[in-house]
């Protein structure tokens, strides 16, 4: 199973979190990340984001330029989730190839670590609109197929 783990574009800046929208620039972010990935060939048999509107958009708009299916919501991406509790998330996904997980920071960058088995916070980030894919076998462990940034794209994030 390949896992990608996209972080939601940039937001605007707003009180309330949870309804944080996309920028412009974040829905360009957004598009290039989803064109990058159909350059790349990859079909996501599903797709699962955070509840956060930040986070939903990103996902919609990659899906939308991907052709991918019915986006799921999982609230085991939200920052308040545990290792644990992601894992035994994790563990109960549907059997697939090619999963795509839209998150936050910092705790999307953590799940990826966790995988990886790279213990140090700074061995490994993920800015906004980064995609990781990693592949794993056994849900536990993975090994670290590609990262890619928006400036790798050819949009400048923050």
């Amino acid at each position: 199973m390949r896992l990608y783990f996209l972080r939601h574009v940039e937001a605007m800046d707003e009180a309330d979190d949870a309804a944080r929208r996309l920028t412009r620039r974040g829905e360009k972010e957004a598009r290039e990340v989803g064109r990058f990935v159909k350059r790349a060939g990859i079909e996501f048999d599903a797709v699962y984001s955070s509840p956060l509107v930040r986070a939903k958009q990103t996902a919609e708009i990659v899906s939308e330029i991907c052709g991918t299916g019915e986006l799921e919501i999982a609230d085991a991406l939200l920052n308040e989730t545990s290792q644990a509790q992601f894992d035994g998330w994790l563990k109960g996904l549907p059997e697939a190839k090619h999963v795509l997980l839209v998150g936050h920071a910092p705790t999307l960058a953590d799940r990826v670590r966790q995988l990886l088995g790279i213990a140090a916070p700074e061995a490994f980030k993920l800015p906004k609109g980064g995609l990781a894919c990693l592949e794993t076998e056994n849900r536990r462990t993975a090994a670290l197929k590609f990262a890619v940034t928006p400036k790798l794209l050819g949009v400048q994030a923050d």
